[in-house]
């Protein structure tokens, strides 16, 4: 089971802890746990604060209103006190004051082993609970699954795979495109052959074209295709020729070095750096 599936079990329960913390180098999944919050719980009783600092004592005592037994605080970055012993001081005055009538939200926009020690200060702390958001690649077919199945539609093995492919397995982009698929085609066994066409069909980018231009070494259609990309599609078509080369019999490893060297590339802010791919690969 996922972490944000064991969440909301804890919201189906009325969040009985007093402390529910999340990390994620990932800013998607932890805008998910606001998202499943504001969808199960009322607005009356959830206040958002932007910074830690914002939290006062007299915040954390502060009595419900009479339209809500329980207040719902969710504490952004939480990840901006630079220094281990700060997040720890403000965990201790939190837990301190905290009253029985209110549930702390708290998001870290960071990795697990840089907060090692308050995950440990955390996990000594009775009614805490800690979830680790963050998506591996063993947990990507879940992560389809459970976004699919939010959407009342499912997708077959070799699909779900392929959906990981060409979207580079970024959770956010996986939830984008299956929104859109939902829109589409409301079934709960879709194949690959249907989710190919669909995802030709929605227009948003031209990785299938391209990919049948390049293994036509056609260079003016490729180029064509080139320049009608935005830089958001940006893996999802170095997804797309990726699982392309990995179905072709004769796999070449200085294709993947080129691949994961253009990826690594664009991350960093170099220009043309698919453009300069694509000459290769019409080269090759």
């Amino acid at each position: 089971m996922l972490s944000i599936q064991k969440f909301e079990n804890e919201v189906d329960r009325g969040l009985p802890a007093s402390i529910y913390f999340f990390y994620s180098v990932e800013p998607f999944l932890l805008s998910e746990i606001i998202r499943i919050i504001k969808e199960r719980i009322s607005q009356i009783s959830i206040e958002t604060f932007e910074s830690p600092e914002d939290i006062k004592n007299e915040t954390l005592v502060k009595e419900t209103s009479l339209f809500s037994q329980k207040r719902i605080l969710i504490v952004h970055n939480f990840e901006k006190f630079k220094k281990s012993e700060k997040k720890i001081d403000w965990l201790k005055k939190i837990t301190g004051a905290i009253s029985s009538s209110v549930t702390l939200i708290i998001l870290c926009n960071c990795s697990g082993k840089d907060i090692n020690d308050e995950i440990s200060f955390l996990k000594k702390t009775k009614n805490a609970l800690i979830f680790n958001l963050e998506l591996y690649e063993r947990d990507l077919p879940a992560w389809v699954s459970y976004k699919a199945s939010k959407h009342g539609i499912g997708f077959q093995r070799e699909a779900v795979f392929y959906l990981i492919e060409v979207t580079g397995g970024q959770p956010g982009l996986i939830s984008s495109e299956i929104e859109k698929i939902s829109i589409l085609l409301r079934k709960r066994d879709i194949d690959i052959l249907e989710l190919r066409e669909i995802l030709s069909e929605t227009g948003e980018y031209k990785a299938f074209d391209l990919i049948e231009a390049v293994r036509k070494k056609d260079r003016i259609k490729t180029f064509k295709i080139l320049q009608n990309i935005q830089q958001s599609d940006y893996d999802m078509i170095l997804g797309a020729l990726n699982w392309h080369f990995s179905n072709r019999e004769e796999g070449d490893l200085k294709i993947y070095s080129q691949l994961f060297k253009t990826n690594l590339a664009i991350r960093q802010g170099h220009l043309c750096s698919l453009e300069m791919l694509i000459y290769k690969l019409l080269k090759d």
